[in-house]
Order: C-alpha cells, then structure tokens, then sequence
C-alpha cells in the first residue's frame, strides 16, 4: 500500500516559516526538543493516513503543520508518550471526526494540546527548565537536554502571579534565554523557558513577518488580536495591576506571539467574514486576558483561542444577517 502525502504549497509555507523556533527549540532546551517535534509528526502523519488509507491514500501537509504546531507549545520535559497521545487525539477529535482537512471547527494543535494539559496537568504546568543563554553559545545544540537537574514550576506569568517582579525579564523574553529566580514566602524559586517553540518571541516574529510577506496568514487578525491585546492589557493593567502584567510584558510571554500569527491564523477554523475577522481577534483577546487576570490558568491564550473557534460561527452568521438587513 502507497503513503502518499497531498502536497499544499502553502501549508509549506508555514513550515519553512517555523524554522526559526524549532531551532531556537534545539539551541534553548537541546537536541530532545527535535525528538518531541519527530515523534509529532509521525504520529500525526500515521494517524491520518489510517483514516484516508481507503480513500485516495493522500495525507495532506495541513497534518505536519498541526504536528509541528502542537509539538512547539509543548514543555521541553515532555514525555514521548504524552506527545504520541496528544497529538493523535488532535488529528481524530480536532480534524478527523469534522470530516478531515477543511472541515474541522477547532485548531488541531491546540485540541491535542488542551487534551494532555488536561489529562497531565503536572507535566504541562510544573516542570520547567531554565533555556540556554545566548552567551554560552551553542547551548543546547551540543545537549541532549540542558539543565535536566533543575527542573521549576515557575515560568515568568507564574512567577508574576506569585509575587515576583518580572520587568526585568523583558528582554529574555524577546530573545528566548529565560532563566533566574524570585524570593516567595522565604523561598527562592527559579524561573524558566515556556514551550519548546514559545521561548523566543524574536524567532517566532522573523516567522511571522515571513508569512504576512507571503500572504499567507490573514493580516487583519492578526492585526486586529494584537492591537486589542496591548488595549486589553493597558486596561485590566490599570485597574488590577497585581493580576495583570503591564502589556510589553503580557504580549512577549504565554505565547501571545506565537499564538498570534500562527494558532489564531488557522484559516480553516477563524472567521470567514472581513468583520467577523476583526471580531475574532478582539475576543480572543479579550478573553486571553481574562483568563490570565482572574482564572487558575496563568496562560489562557491555548483556551481564548478554541472559545474564539466556537463563536465564529456565531459571529460570522450574524455579520452575514447585518449586512443582509442593511442591504433591504
């Protein structure tokens, strides 16, 4: 029997523009980083050819986006099994069972995603490690997994939420060497990196810019979930400033970046309309920040986004109903 896979120029595209994080990932938490995004990919590629094998056979490439997408917003301490289940859950129950490619309501990625920080909240929240600096280059191109004794449940939006002043960890944020530690209670706690893909908002914004070039991923979503963010966060910022961070810090970290021009843009699961766009990425938004301002989760955007997938239909009906009643 023939593997084959459907080739899509595009979903191409969005491979080539995730280089640069899957190799931040190998150069901030080591070679197992690689390993994690392997084992993605052949599970999702194998689990949707079980599905079309009676078919046309054909896997389609949309599959190695959402493996590459789904292993990136994972933990560098990740268990393989864990990732063999998340990631075929999301290709069945986030793909599959909406009739394949095109017909899926929900992101994948973040399907598998929630699935196992659901299932395995401790491996997903509570087991961090500190990335490679840049100044000890080359890190983690030369480990199979860096710094594997010092594992912390703080990542900078935890730290934040537990006390500990994080402006200075700005520019980590942008470059991607996150590492140090906080006072809490009489206790000293170490921070670390984020997701494998999430770490360096510098790296995942060279791929995003590339996919705005290219026109691939929709500008006005994009424009419109930033824009909303950064007035979001000046607002719940303002008003409960010990439960929202100031919005330079809130847009770098919890994968807002990479969330943003690549989760968000799924053009199979975002609103269809031009305004519905616009709306989507104001409620992802807003949502987002509600979820890190008041809820358990220091995170949210994984969340906000799948709320988003939910009401676009929603939103997109009554966009076309408005526009409907305006023309009569």
């Amino acid at each position: 029997m023939v593997i084959k896979t459907q080739k899509q120029l595009v979903m191409r595209k969005v491979i080539y523009s995730l280089f640069p994080a899957i190799l931040g990932a190998v150069f901030f938490f080591g070679w197992y980083s690689l390993i994690v995004i392997l084992t993605s990919l052949i599970t999702c590629y194998i689990t949707e050819w079980l599905f079309v094998r009676k078919k046309n056979g054909a896997v389609s490439e949309a599959a190695l986006v959402t493996a590459i997408l789904f292993a990136l917003t994972l933990p560098p301490t990740i268990p393989l099994f864990m990732v063999v289940l998340g990631a075929s859950f999301g290709i069945i129950f986030g793909k599959m069972a909406f009739g394949g490619f095109g017909g899926n309501i929900f992101n994948p990625a973040l399907v598998g995603r929630a699935f196992i920080y659901i299932a395995f909240p401790i491996h997903m929240t509570n087991r961090w490690i500190p990335a490679s600096d840049w100044k000890d280059f080359p890190g983690g191109l030369i480990s199979w997994q860096v710094f594997t004794d010092s594992i912390t449940r703080a990542t900078p939006l935890s730290a934040f939420r537990e006390g500990a002043d994080i402006n200075s960890f700005l520019l980590k944020l942008i470059m991607g060497n996150i590492s140090g530690s906080f006072e809490n209670l009489g206790e000293t706690m170490k921070i670390g990196g984020g997701s494998i893909g999430e770490t360096s908002a510098l790296l995942i914004a060279c791929g995003g810019v590339y996919l705005l070039i290219k026109k691939i991923a929709n500008w006005k979503v994009i424009v419109s979930f930033f824009s909303f963010f950064l007035l979001f966060s000046l607002l719940f910022h303002s008003f409960y400033p010990e439960k929202t961070a100031s919005p330079l810090i809130g847009i770098f970290s919890g994968g807002i970046i990479f969330g943003g021009f690549y989760m968000i843009t799924d053009p199979v699961s975002m609103s269809k309309t031009n305004i519905g766009q616009w709306i989507y990425g104001a409620v992802v938004a807003f949502i987002t920040l509600l979820i890190r301002s008041f809820s358990l989760f220091a995170g949210g955007m994984m969340f906000a986004i799948l709320l988003g997938n939910m009401f676009n239909p929603i939103i997109d009906f009554l966009v076309t109903e408005i526009k409907k009643g305006g023309k009569k």
